[in-house]
């Protein structure tokens, strides 16, 4: 008896394990009003617990949206500033918290390991036309190319998806960091909950708005899932960092591994796939 019951309590999550797999991508800059670095973005900055919470209001919309279509598996990667972002007691129960740094080179991905991959509260690339709090990786970097195609964070998590065969489905974020994945994913579901008005102010959406509408392209993303393809790169793969000028960046990492060809200002990393350049880059597996 004792045996069947505990098949019987196992079902539901039998049952919900069948559905689509998917992996929220979190960052902090994205988030509808979310626009100042020396106020909002750092814990112990004096708004830094109003930007989580908006954070938190807008990953609780997605992960709600991802459900209703049917996901059978929902895992959340803070990636904000060495996952300093969220804390467990603020998900959904039936997602799960993927935390810590260093970020290995394969983004915690391996093949087809999830269905698709959402970015909640993202933020353009360097030198973005009207992104807000723009960068790439940090404040350092000029410019990032794959293979001589300008990327920022989201390309490079949607390169390192499409090298695991895992397609990007949705962005929420500035209207920059929504032209920037549809670029790269035409079909993607996108919302923009804030946007550049005049040099370094935003126009945002209610946070009631920005989670209506969070919801409903989490939901519609992952009932599209089949019309998504991977963002896949064929080798050699070149990884190029340029850095601003009297940036520290380059020379840190000239100095960090031999395997790097270096100019004043550049430096370029290898691979036979997207995953080894992203190895010789982290200096890590």
């Amino acid at each position: 008896m004792t045996r069947v019951l505990c098949l019987l309590l196992a079902l539901p999550a039998l049952a919900a394990a069948q559905g689509p797999r998917v992996l929220i991508v979190t960052d902090l800059e994205g988030v509808g009003g979310v626009n100042n670095a020396e106020e909002q973005l750092l814990p112990g900055q004096r708004r830094f617990e109003e930007s989580r919470r908006l954070l938190v209001g807008e990953l609780s919309a997605a992960v709600e949206g991802v459900l209703k279509a049917g996901a059978g598996e929902v895992v959340i990667w803070d990636g904000h500033d060495g996952s300093r972002a969220l804390a467990i007691d603020d998900l959904h129960p039936r997602a799960r918290l993927l935390q810590g740094r260093p970020t290995p080179a394969n983004y915690y991905l391996a093949d087809r390991l999830y269905d698709g991959i959402l970015f909640v509260g993202q933020h353009a690339m360097a030198g973005a036309r009207d992104g807000v709090l723009a960068h790439s990786q940090s404040f350092s970097v000029q410019n990032i190319f794959l293979n001589g195609r300008p990327v920022g964070e989201i390309g490079q998590v949607a390169a390192i998806a499409g090298h695991f065969h895992i397609p990007v489905i949705m962005l929420a974020g500035d209207q920059a960091a929504c032209d920037e994945l549809l670029a790269l994913q035409p079909k993607a579901e996108t919302v923009a909950v804030k946007r550049l008005a005049g040099k370094a102010s935003t126009l945002s959406l209610s946070h009631a708005e920005a989670r209506q509408r969070i919801e409903l392209a989490a939901r519609r993303a992952v009932e599209r899932l089949g019309e998504f393809r991977p963002w896949e790169i064929a080798g050699p793969i070149e990884l190029k960092f340029e850095y601003y000028p009297d940036s520290p960046g380059a020379t840190a990492a000239a100095l960090s591994r031999e395997n790097k060809q270096i100019s004043p200002r550049t430096v370029v990393y290898r691979g036979r796939t997207v995953l080894e350049a992203f190895e010789q880059w982290l200096g890590r597996p």
